[in-house]
């Protein structure tokens, strides 16, 4: 399979036009590399504030490089901008670590709200 077919299944991945369930099979019958990595290893972002759970993605390693281009460099936490760097976690999950990346827990000063964050790979 040529390099520009494989991402277009993946940029449809990332559209939601396609699960990866079903990439994972165009991949396979196209002759290609699945995109789960065989050891079926995710990257796991959890952000909760208060009682909710604000995002939860599970996302298989191999799509962690695509999904880059829709992570912004800063995040807002509490009206504050706050640097972002994925290209240090992409270093953390190409170096086969598992289990925690980063954890973070705050508590707003005036309003008492906590916020968790955490980043993991599974």
């Amino acid at each position: 399979m040529n390099a520009k077919k494989r991402r277009e299944i993946l940029d449809r991945v990332v559209k939601g036009e396609l699960s990866v369930e079903e990439a994972d099979k165009l991949l396979a019958e196209a002759g290609g590399t699945p995109a789960v990595v065989e050891q079926n290893k995710f990257l796991m972002v959890k952000v909760k504030q208060g009682d909710m759970t604000n995002v939860n993605i599970r996302l298989p390693i191999g799509l962690a490089r695509i999904a880059k281009m829709f992570v912004p460099k800063q995040i807002n936490v509490h009206g504050e901008k706050v640097d972002f760097d994925f290209d240090e976690i992409l270093k953390v999950i190409e170096s086969e670590v598992t289990g925690n990346i980063i954890e973070v827990h705050q508590v707003d000063d005036e309003t008492g709200e906590v916020t968790d964050v955490s980043i993991y790979l599974e």
